[in-house]
């Protein structure tokens, strides 16, 4: 078998890190350039040429000076947060706690009447 030339969905998807209904719906919307081939299983699409990948934009380097102010407030904010998620969870498990002594309420197995009659509690 000879090569083929160009890329298939898989290949391109593969290269640019997209999916191959990504590649696909490029494919229909004209913004890859392909031909199409006889394949084993019907015509194929075949990418003749493939974007420059982008690389992603890195994120931004903090800079390594902060004004004292600045780092005091956040810090001031967070430990305010903090306080405020503390409360929170005090009475989310406090809650938890009602809730589990209410189960084992509601857990007793109720005896039928029948078998409260008949003196049998098996």
């Amino acid at each position: 078998m000879s090569q083929i030339a160009g890329y298939s969905v898989a290949d391109a998807a593969k290269v640019l890190g997209v999916s191959t209904r990504t590649i696909r719906r490029h494919l229909k919307e004209g913004k890859l350039p392909y031909t199409k081939i006889d394949g084993q299983f019907g015509e194929e699409y075949r990418i003749t040429e493939l974007p420059e990948v982008q690389k992603k934009a890195e994120p931004p380097v903090p800079s390594a000076e902060l004004s004292g102010t600045v780092a005091f407030d956040i810090i001031r904010r967070l430990e305010e947060e903090n306080r405020n998620l503390a409360g929170q969870l005090g009475v989310a498990q406090e809650k938890i706690r009602n809730l589990e002594g209410r189960l084992k309420l509601l857990a007793q197995p109720k005896i039928t009447w029948w078998r409260r009659l008949f003196g049998k509690t098996y």
